[in-house]
């Protein structure tokens, strides 16, 4: 017979996919990033450390915020 298949423990591979850390060359190298976003990260983020997306898009918007005020 069939038998129900038991969900996984590990985390769903959109959030493995989100979790992950790039460097600020590698969002420098983007194809998802507009060049206005890229510069925007070129001046805020720092060189020797690394930041998921959802950290990249938080600093952009942070810069954006703080420009408009």
């Amino acid at each position: 017979m069939f038998t129900k298949k038991e969900p996984d423990s590990k985390k769903p591979e959109s959030q493995q996919i989100t979790n992950q850390r790039y460097s600020k060359a590698q969002f420098a190298e983007s194809r998802q990033l507009s060049w206005i976003e890229k510069d925007i990260l070129a001046a805020v983020l720092l060189e020797n450390e690394t930041y998921t997306i959802e950290e990249a898009q938080q600093h952009i918007k942070q810069f954006m915020n703080g420009e408009a005020q």
